[in-house]
């Protein structure tokens, strides 16, 4: 069970705006209803279990009771909507410098939305825009990553104790840092995002819509799209599905 004195201890700032549940349908879901309450930037929503989480496109999102961090942040960004494609990004680079700054461990942001350890994927991102605020929802895996060989979780490659506490303050701060710095200074963070980034120059093929596309990854564009060189030209991809390599 996570424990809630330790946290507030580590992070009593983050521990003012916790809501914490034994088990939700979807964090997303939960903050969501809290936005349209009126709650402030960086209310935050956590729960031990979810019975519908889901990721992008739909897809449903697995994690044991207790294995992990599943959470969602109500944002109100400084931020055009245009550019709410940075925010995954961005999320995604604070998530993915923990993990390498705190535990060596070398983690790669994988556009748009994950985090990977050894090409098997740790952690998934899932932004939702709902009038004037955002909605961040994130499943990490800690302690034990879901069944299949495409899943990992920090324990399965820290050098040492592993702490859902700390590491969700530590990756709090990150994400919050991250996110108001994608505003006005992305170019920059998007040089640290690239140096780190699972696809640049990798070639892929990928579905847009219901076409399926093949080129080479070049890098990522400033409203957060994917660069894709393919039958000779440059293109800019918003959406994209089954990346493959």
């Amino acid at each position: 069970m996570f424990d809630l004195r330790q946290f507030a201890a580590i992070a009593p700032d983050f521990y003012q705006k916790l809501h914490w549940h034994e088990q939700l349908e979807s964090t997303n879901d939960e903050a969501h209803r809290l936005a349209e309450d009126g709650v402030e930037h960086a209310t935050i929503v956590l729960a031990e279990h979810q019975t519908k989480g889901r990721g992008r496109r739909g897809a449903e999102w697995m994690s044991g009771s207790g294995d992990g961090l599943l959470f969602s942040v109500v944002l109100r960004p400084q931020l055009e909507q245009r550019y709410y494609g940075r925010i995954a990004l961005a999320a995604g680079l604070g998530i993915a410098l923990v993990l390498i700054d705190e535990f060596s461990i070398p983690a790669r942001v994988k556009w748009p939305n994950d985090i990977l350890i050894s090409s098997k994927k740790c952690c998934g991102i899932l932004v939702e825009a709902s009038n004037d605020c955002v909605v961040l929802g994130v499943g990490l895996n800690v302690l034990n990553a879901p069944r299949g060989d495409e899943f990992i979780a920090i324990n399965d490659v820290a050098s040492g104790p592993v702490s859902r506490e700390k590491i969700l303050a530590l990756v709090l701060a990150a994400i919050m840092g991250e996110v108001d710095r994608c505003a006005e200074n992305f170019a920059l963070q998007l040089n640290r995002i690239e140096a780190i980034s699972y696809l640049s120059g990798k070639k892929i093929t990928f579905l847009s819509g219901e076409q399926q596309h093949q080129g080479s990854v070049v890098g990522i564009g400033e409203d957060g799209s994917l660069l894709v060189r393919t039958n000779g030209r440059l293109r800019q991809f918003a959406q994209a599905s089954d990346i493959q390599l």
